[in-house]
């Protein structure tokens, strides 16, 4: 398994989990632990508090992540697609696979993407 492991919030499809995990990566939805219906808040904290990095379209992440930095909370990561099409699947799993692949290959730490926002574009 990968040294970077990833949280979906309800926005992401399950065939990113589902790609992700046939690349050797951790990822838990949020319908794996009862919490599709729960409020962004409460995807973080889990995502934080069990060592995640987040997967979301949410664009109101961007002002959590911030105001938890302001907060002086920490949190795994925040890796977030404005694409809201069919296609961003592709971009999500290439991205959150490409970034797993460095740290296994010893290219950065979990520190550099800890309390980072990290858009994913097309």
């Amino acid at each position: 398994m990968s040294l970077l492991k990833f949280y979906t919030d309800t926005h992401i499809d399950k065939q990113v989990a589902s790609q992700l995990r046939q690349k050797g990566i951790d990822v838990v939805r949020c319908e794996d632990v009862g919490l599709a219906e729960a409020d962004d808040e409460v995807h973080l904290v889990y995502a934080a508090e069990n060592g995640y990095a987040l997967i979301t379209k949410d664009a109101g992440f961007r002002a959590r992540h911030f105001q938890w930095l302001q907060d002086g909370k920490a949190h795994s990561g925040i890796f977030f697609c404005s694409d809201r099409s069919n296609a961003a699947i592709g971009k999500i799993v290439n991205d959150c696979a490409a970034f797993a692949q460095l740290l296994e290959a010893g290219v950065g730490t979990l520190d550099d993407i800890k309390d980072q926002f990290i858009l994913i574009k097309g």
